[in-house]
């Protein structure tokens, strides 16, 4: 029997001591291939070295002196092969002379008999110990990638790989649309580029012909596979691959799956990815072939047999193309992109006179001439799911002609074929890559071809042109749209009554019109959506994910951020599990917003992130900007404003001309302008987005752009200030939310008296705090602070300072944490530490600046960089340093951190 080691994971100090100790340990690493067993190993080793012990590896005699303990290391024992029996026995069944751990690595499958034996024989001096190595946390993971990887890369080299690291070598090469393939295609691709010396094809050195015919074959079949497939794909007979199969589970290439039944699979799926790669063309076509046949044989269903026929029928075979159609329709709604791949098949496959014989004759399985426009529009569904968009622009103009000539098959309304649906799905395509113009005349050509009124297509068509018209603001438009949608409310179905309540909850949010309580005007309340929507199960609300994105926005913009987070999470759970990528990026952006509201600022700054990077890889630039915008916004407040410029300078770049997108970009970089103390730039950028160009304003993001125009005119000693502070109140009794209302009063404050101000700051902290905007509470908290300096409240100000740190600190908003220090150094040295300004600045002994040094000073004071400072004065910058030194020994200040602290004037920091 096997010795049974210890499942207690031992750390590399502990064996060491104990081994210092006098003990003598038989330990077993144990996990999967590129799991970091030879790295733990290594460390061990490293560790003995520097604990004096003597470290061998292999099975070579070693002779320590006496006293002196030893570090045996063997790597990959189980696959040193039956040679290494005797010596190891030999080596394990003697009785040491000195401490001895002996420490071997082996795989997480069977082990190789002749190893079990040896491990059992050895001496009763050795206690055993285990050190299972499993794979690596998801955060653990993302620490071994390079800096900048996306969460939807890392994601998806996580998920490939299973968490083991050592599988980066053959996933990192990669891009994210390969791997995305990888992921989502129902077989591994014909070709995958492989780095030079790829490790994990080291296991298949060696391997007998009748071996890699055998795994090859089951490579075809993938996990799990019987042993009487491979046999019938290898046309080989059972019992000879069963043998064959044994040597390769010796091997670790495949392992038997637990719970008794006779099935094999591979020790990893990317090893199946890479045998499947490594086999020729014209034996896959064979394989597949063989397998589809094998399978038919045995009643196996039909997605079971479709990854093969997609992959080995003929062009002409009608029968095939309908099977793979209907296998297709089968996984639609979990599995689009697999779905697509079939689709696709079905297609090259059918004959090219297929559409064009009406009167052929049809074929068992019910082939008939408008079989091809069938396969098309349920390919068109699958791509629009996954976000194929330029294959969905190819498609459309046949589908729309083969509607107009009547050669469709019938439908029910509501069903994959309706040519309503294909023309609305399309719409909101073209309309969400920003070309809404030929979204509209889509729609209106579709109208006017549809003399029905009230039938399902027009409600779902009229819906659409509402939802265009909320994403404008044009609130007025929305509901008549809606309205005549709904205007036979009683034969709507509830998954139309949730899309008409989410569009008209946006439309008041984007217009500014307050949100509606609960029950008011039939489906308009905010409230009433919400609830709609929880009650659909999800494959209901699958088919309607937009929807849900619109509303989490108007519970974004209406501030219920709460409600958006959970529906919006619920969604996106939805979304990945069926597969829908298309859908992703809106959601995400809908739940980072909420997140970086409410002070998530990680999670906002993720969630940001793989919206931009689903974005692009969807070709969607116009999304991928917004999720930027967000991302430069929550970045402001973490990192601070160096980084916020950057990002949304790279979209007002991109985005320069008028729109929506363009003028959030200015707004955020002017915010950035402005913390970084340029109120003239910050101006020239936010006034312009507050005022709006071809949209109507946002009402509580417009308050935001008002609020930073009063800051910098009030820097700048403009006149404006007044009234951009009157522009915002008004933004915020239009729209009267709780950040609307604080972030008006914030902008109140700036050209008020300072007792004034200290109100006006005081019920902004009441209406954040209460409303949970954790970053607005913290800004306004900041300015509350320095306000109460001004009228001589320091315990007060120091109070709101340390408040305000406390919430940067929960919130992970690093900038915003050192501005807080910043005001809390301002706040203790603020009197004691400053002179009159008649008499300046004096040190310990009373010697007084002279006025270049009381200039210098204030520039350092003010931030400003020696040569800065230079440049401003036309002096070197030498001289600048002789000036500084002489205001160091004048004022006792040891750094120049404590010399703006001492004599800095306390004034808004701008936040």
């Amino acid at each position: 029997m096997r010795r049974t080691a210890t499942h207690t994971p031992v750390s590399v100090e502990e064996l060491v001591g104990a081994c210092l100790d006098g003990a003598s340990l038989l330990v077993e690493i144990a996990g999967e291939p590129g799991s970091g067993r030879t790295r733990l190993l290594g460390e061990l080793a490293a560790g003995a070295r520097r604990g004096g012990l003597l470290v061998a590896h292999g099975l070579q005699v070693v002779r320590a002196s006496p006293g002196r303990g030893v570090v045996r290391c063997l790597d990959d024992l189980d696959r040193a092969g039956p040679e290494t029996a005797r010596p190891l026995r030999r080596l394990l069944a003697e009785r040491p002379s000195v401490p001895t751990v002996i420490t071997y690595t082996v795989s997480t499958g069977q082990p190789p008999i002749w190893l079990v034996s040896c491990l059992a024989a050895a001496s009763d001096s050795y206690r055993t110990h285990r050190i299972p190595v499993g794979p690596l946390t998801p955060e653990d993971f993302a620490a071994q990638l390079p800096p900048g990887t996306g969460p939807m890369r890392e994601g998806l080299l996580y998920e490939l790989s299973g968490g083991v690291p050592g599988w980066l070598g053959v996933l990192s090469h990669l891009t994210s649309p390969q791997l995305r393939e990888l992921a989502t295609a129902d077989h591994p691709p014909g070709t995958v580029p492989l780095p030079a010396n790829c490790p994990p094809l080291r296991a298949l050195d060696g391997l007998a012909p009748e071996q890699i015919e055998v795994v090859r074959c089951a490579a075809v079949l993938g996990d799990p596979f019987a042993p009487a497939l491979v046999a019938a794909v290898a046309d080989r007979a059972t019992h000879a691959v069963l043998s064959v199969l044994d040597d390769l589970v010796a091997r670790d290439l495949i392992r038997a799956v637990d719970g008794g039944a006779p099935l094999f699979r591979f020790r990893h799926p990317l090893l199946r990815t890479l045998l499947y790669a490594r086999t020729p063309p014209g034996r896959r076509i064979t394989a597949h072939t063989r397998a589809a046949e094998a399978l038919d044989r045995v009643g196996a269903p039909l997605v079971q047999r479709a990854p093969h026929l997609a992959r080995s029928a003929e062009q002409g075979d009608r029968r095939t193309a309908c099977l793979l159609a209907r296998a297709a329709r089968n996984v639609l709604d979990t599995r689009p992109a697999t779905a697509a791949s079939w689709l696709r098949a079905a297609l090259r496959i059918l004959p090219d006179d297929d559409a064009a014989d009406p009167d052929g004759p049809g074929d068992p399985e019910g082939i008939r001439p408008a079989e091809r426009f069938r396969i098309a529009a349920l390919l068109y569904h699958a791509a629009e799911r996954t976000g194929q968009y330029a294959e969905c622009r190819r498609l459309l103009p046949a589908l729309l002609e083969a509607a107009g000539n009547d050669a469709t098959p019938a439908t029910c309304p509501g069903d994959l074929l309706d040519r309503t649906l294909i023309v609305d799905l399309h719409t909101r395509l073209e309309s969400d890559l920003g070309r809404r113009r030929l979204a509209r005349a889509l729609l209106d050509a579709e109208l006017a071809a549809d003399p029905r009124p009230g039938a399902r297509g027009e409600r779902v068509l009229l819906l659409r042109k509402a939802a265009m018209a909320a994403a404008e603001g044009d609130l007025p438009a929305t509901r008549r749209h809606v309205h005549q949608a709904l205007r036979h409310a009683d034969r709507a179905p509830d998954v139309l009554r949730v899309d008409a309540a989410a569009t008209l909850a946006l439309a008041g949010a984007m217009a500014g019109d307050p949100p509606r309580p609960a029950g008011t005007d039939g489906a308009d309340g905010i409230l009433d959506a919400v609830r709609m929507a929880d009650a659909l199960g999800d494959p209901e609300l699958a088919g309607r994910l937009d929807a849900v994105a619109r509303l989490g926005w108007a519970l974004n913009l209406a501030e219920r951020h709460g409600d958006a987070l959970r529906l919006l999470t619920r969604a996106l759970g939805i979304a990945r599990r069926t597969g829908r990528v298309a859908a992703l990026p809106p959601l995400l952006l809908g739940r980072g917003y909420g997140h970086a509201a409410l002070g998530g600022l990680s999670a906002a700054l993720r969630d940001t992130r793989e919206a931009e990077e689903t974005a692009l890889l969807l070709g969607d630039g116009e999304r991928a900007g917004w999720a930027r915008v967000l991302r430069a916004w929550t970045t402001l407040w973490c990192e601070g404003p160096d980084g916020a410029a950057d990002l949304a300078d790279h979209v007002l770049r991109q985005h320069p001309g008028p729109g929506a997108l363009g003028e959030a970009a200015a707004g955020v970089l002017g915010w950035a302008r402005l913390a970084q103390g340029r109120p003239g730039e910050c101006l020239a950028l936010v006034l312009p987005a507050a005022r709006g160009t071809d949209r109507p304003p946002v009402a509580g993001v417009r308050v935001l752009w008002w609020s930073a125009a009063t800051a910098a005119a009030s820097d700048l000693g403009a006149a404006g200030a007044r009234e951009y502070a009157t522009r915002a109140a008004q933004g915020a009794t239009a729209f009267p939310t709780a950040g609307a209302r604080a972030e008006a009063l914030r902008a109140q404050a700036l050209h008020t008296p300072d007792e004034a101000a200290v109100r006006s700051l005081s019920a902004a902290v009441e209406l954040s705090a209460a409303a949970g905007l954790a970053v607005l509470e913290c800004r306004v908290r900041l300015e509350l602070a320095q306000r109460l300096v001004a009228v001589g409240r320091l315990e007060d100000a120091a109070t709101e300072a340390g408040r305000a740190k406390e919430r940067a600190d929960r919130m992970g908003a690093r900038w915003l944490r050192g501005v807080a220090v910043d005001t809390q150094r301002r706040i203790g040295a603020s009197r004691p530490r400053r002179t009159s300004a008649r008499q300046g600045p004096r040190s310990r002994e009373g010697e007084v600046l002279s006025a270049r040094e009381e200039q210098i000073l204030d520039m350092v004071c003010r931030g400003m960089s020696n040569r800065e400072v230079a440049g401003a004065l036309f002096v070197s910058v030498k001289t600048v340093e002789a000036h500084l030194t002489r205001i160091f020994r004048k004022t006792g200040a040891r750094s120049r951190a404590s010399l703006v602290a001492a004599f800095a004037p306390v004034r808004p920091v701008r936040v």
